[in-house]
């Protein structure tokens, strides 16, 4: 039996965006507050968001932590 994938709608994608954003603020607030990402931070972002928008979040922080997007931004 094939899936078929549907293309999401437009709110869709609006929504999904709208929660990266916010999801990457989140975590981004938490890792200058506390030096990391609480356990119970992520396990709120993923109830609300859903784990793949919550993970992909954290992973595109994470992968900007490595680039040295961080020291740029704390001496400008």
């Amino acid at each position: 039996m094939r899936i078929f994938h549907r293309k999401p709608t437009e709110s869709e994608t609006i929504k999904e965006n709208n929660g990266d954003l916010v999801c990457e603020e989140s975590i981004i607030t938490d890792k200058e507050r506390f030096g990391r990402v609480r356990k119970s931070m992520m396990k709120y972002l993923r109830d609300k968001y859903g784990s793949e928008i919550a993970n992909r979040a954290l992973w595109r922080v994470n992968r900007r932590r490595t680039e040295g997007y961080f020291r740029s931004m704390s001496q400008t």
